[in-house]
């Protein structure tokens, strides 16, 4: 078979859990069989690292949210391109590619990376996105789905089971298992974030949107203060990586409750390694998580979790073994088990050592990479 010509899409106006997965996996696409391209939707940072990686970047920057030329723009991008394989995420790109290939004869690939129901909790946001979403699934092709929770999710929406592969999401291990600059990481992180370097640090990192639940983490990192001794010398602190919609109100929160000398928000960070390198424990309170990118960022990090049993989370993290688990939303929950790992160091150790060992065994990124190549070369047979 010649070289697979490989064309992704996505809206790219932000640097989440997509936008990385696909980093990940055109960057290690191997040159001597695929050639790709991704298209944005937005020229922001996600296309700057494309770039900084050296991969080819398409902008169709100078059109509205819905604008319909974008329409004609994408079908004239394909035509260009002339992939052999299109592979699609998120709703925006779904919706428009799907349109703008339905009559070229071109695969299309879309992986879900997430439950829509909890994307968009407005009930006419979520109709509309729906409708986009299931209204062209006609002509799709094949559905990657990077946990089998997500899986279920879209065969009880009627896909054919045929139609779809989970293929877990891969993660680059090695930015968070260079062990030999954890201490520096450490040290340079709480002299910037305030915090003593014997203190012990609860650290989450997340976009500040209502389905990652991070109220009820401060809720519970509360109780847990309110049940320390009463000297609270030794007493942990909490700091929130990220941004998003929600860091005002949740800000506020902090500041309702008194918590403003222990919990730090560290803003939007790309330098994530070096975060958790900083951290004792890991806290992860989403409502729903397709897969959970950095519960497994954190394990590759050897620091012990504390996450919500949700969604694909509950395909990796397992009770006293890989790690904590809390139903979501239970506060009384978070606190217990925050708690468990504050007070045991035998705990944490054996939590994290089982952990990585689960990690590298399942979440390679090589592994990822090359279980796509395969099913692109299967659908074109």
């Amino acid at each position: 078979m010649s070289k697979l010509r490989v064309l992704h899409v996505i809206g790219g106006g932000e640097f989440g859990g997509a936008e990385q997965h696909i980093l990940n996996l055109v960057s290690t696409f191997p040159a001597e069989e695929v050639e790709v391209a991704v298209v944005c939707f937005y020229d922001a940072l996600f296309a700057s690292e494309l770039r900084k990686a050296g991969i080819q970047v398409l902008t169709l920057d100078q059109f509205g949210r819905f604008d319909l030329r974008l329409l004609r723009a994408l079908r004239k991008t394909f035509q260009d391109f002339q992939p052999t394989i299109i592979h699609t995420h998120g709703i925006k790109a779904n919706f428009f590619s799907r349109l703008a290939s339905r009559a070229l004869g071109i695969p299309l690939v879309t992986t879900v990376h997430s439950s829509l129901r909890y994307d968009y909790a407005g009930a006419l946001a979520y109709a509309i996105v729906s409708l986009m979403e299931r209204g062209t699934r006609l002509w799709n092709r094949h559905y990657i789905a990077i946990s089998e929770a997500i899986a279920e999710i879209l065969r009880s929406q009627g896909v054919p089971a045929k139609q779809i592969s989970v293929i877990y999401n891969g993660t680059d291990l090695t930015p968070y298992r260079q062990t030999q600059l954890r201490e520096s990481d450490r040290d340079r992180l709480r002299k910037e974030w305030n915090i003593p370097d014997d203190a012990f640090l609860f650290g989450t990192v997340a976009r500040f949107v209502p389905v990652k639940g991070l109220p009820y983490l401060i809720d519970a990192f509360a109780q847990l203060l309110a049940e320390s001794d009463a000297d609270l010398s030794h007493a942990p602190y909490l700091v929130m990586v990220g941004d998003g919609s929600d860091r005002p109100l949740l800000e506020d929160k902090v500041r309702e409750l008194g918590l403003e000398s222990r919990v730090r928000f560290a803003g939007f960070r790309q330098d994530i390694p070096a975060c958790l390198h900083a951290c004792d424990g890991f806290v992860h309170s989403s409502i729903y998580e397709g897969l959970g990118y950095t519960i497994i960022e954190a394990m590759a990090s050897e620091v012990p979790v504390v996450a919500s049993h949700v969604g694909g989370v509950k395909e990796f993290v397992f009770h006293d073994q890989t790690g904590l688990i809390v139903q979501p939303g239970d506060v009384q929950g978070l606190t217990r088990e925050m708690k468990r790992l504050l007070e045991s160091s035998e705990l944490r150790n054996k939590l994290a050592d089982n952990a990585l060992e689960n990690v590298e065994r399942t979440f390679t990124i090589e592994q990822m990479t090359k279980q796509i190549i395969a099913l692109y070369k299967k659908l074109l047979t």
